[in-house]
């Protein structure tokens, strides 16, 4: 099999998430978990001027790790380089080659619509909707405002950016839902996530900054450093909004599982630092090993989810991908129940995750040399395990 890479042009690098010697920095002990697995690897480069070239030479190899950044394939190319690099994915995996992660996971499982495909599953919530137009965000963002608190998550970022907190000011809830719409008058505290900040709004301002902007006409003044306008280019262009429940317990942490395949690598626990947001330098880690008993409940859920969770993304027939996350919020019982913690996901990630601990000697002049010996260690558990499932997936595509 061969790990994919692309350098973006002119960047120092050849990007942010290479070493000096223009690769990505988990490249090669991903490629070298591989043949330790037992299989041969290569690490290829896509350049986006020798599309017809880089097509032929992957025909030889049973399986492709794609080892780009979201985003990198738009950056000093030639317009379309994106989707041919897709369609190219794509028609491989028509032939049964495994392709990590495909285009279809990375747009359905990493969108986050996807919390509204597993609703119904242990690890989703059931009140959850998604919004792909002013019509349907306007009438039924005024409903589930009404009645309980909300999480407004827009689909871009992945850093907090535009996922907003969201509580009535000034006014009770209603007690049963649809029971009452808010009025455009009515008014809402906002507390953005990727830095905590708070602001007052009326519901006609929120919505106008989510469909437009916060220039545009009625959006009132805003102090977000991020432009709003969610729903952008429609659903083809990624444009949706998910409104959840908001779960209080997220002031407790979430808890991060980190997973290769359908195997558990590693469990975290992010808990918040003077915020309700665990995201980035706001909150402290705590690591922990699959079948802990912190966490044994919430692994065993989530591995009773997993035969489900792929046709329930409309992705059958697609391999889980080799590297990928799922972030955990808790929250008391569903029924009830006294005492009993449930968990359900906020988030999934699979678009090109990072090897956490070689990514501090990223984009610069530092090299896989420089990283901590026992941090080495610790990374490499991680692509050994990358490549055992790899190895594994082929052959169940093999039909071995």
């Amino acid at each position: 099999m061969c790990v994919v890479e692309f350098n973006v042009p002119g960047a120092k690098n050849g990007g942010t998430d290479k070493g000096p010697n223009g690769h990505r920095i988990d490249s090669i002990p991903i490629a070298n978990g591989v043949v330790k697995a037992g299989g041969a690897c290569e690490i290829i480069k896509y350049y986006h001027d020798k599309h017809d070239e880089f097509a032929k030479a992957v025909e030889k190899y049973d399986a492709l790790i794609v080892r780009i950044n979201p985003g990198q394939l738009s950056q000093g190319t030639t317009e379309g380089t994106q989707q041919r690099f897709d369609d190219l994915m794509n028609s491989l995996i028509a032939k049964g080659k495994p392709v990590w992660s495909s285009p279809g996971v990375q747009t359905k499982m990493g969108a986050k619509d996807a919390l509204v495909k597993i609703a119904n599953m242990k690890c989703g919530l059931v009140d959850t909707f998604a919004y792909y137009d002013a019509e349907a965000l306007g009438t039924m963002f005024k409903k589930t405002m009404a009645f309980q608190p909300r999480v407004i998550k827009q689909n871009r970022g992945s850093a907090g950016e535009g996922i907003w907190l969201c509580w009535l000011e000034g006014k009770d809830y209603c007690k049963t839902f649809g029971e009452a719409s808010l009025d455009d008058t009515d008014k809402l505290k906002l507390m953005e996530m990727n830095d905590n900040h708070v602001e007052y709004h009326t519901v006609k301002e929120f919505l106008t900054f989510c469909n437009d902007g916060p220039d545009a006409p009625g959006a009132g003044k805003w102090e977000s450093t991020f432009p709003g306008k969610y729903l952008e280019g429609g659903k083809e262009a990624g444009g949706q909004l998910v409104d959840q429940r908001f779960l209080p317990r997220i002031s407790e942490g979430e808890v991060r599982v980190l997973m290769s395949g359908d195997v558990v690598q590693m469990i975290i626990h992010k808990k918040p630092e003077g915020g309700l947001s665990a995201v980035g330098g706001n909150s402290a880690y705590t690591y922990f090993k699959p079948g802990c008993e912190e966490y044994k409940l919430l692994e065993e859920s989530l591995k009773a989810d997993i035969p489900k969770l792929l046709d329930a993304m409309n992705l059958s027939g697609e391999p889980l991908p080799l590297l990928w996350t799922a972030d955990f919020i808790p929250k008391d019982a569903e029924d009830g129940t006294p005492g009993v913690t449930e968990y359900v996901v906020g988030e999934f990630n699979c678009s090109c995750v990072g090897v956490s601990k070689f990514q501090a000697v990223c984009g610069g002049e530092k090299t896989l040399a420089d990283v901590p010996d026992e941090d080495y260690y610790d990374a490499c558990k991680l692509t050994d395990l990358m490549g055992v499932q790899a190895i594994k997936m082929i052959k169940a595509a093999k039909g071995e």
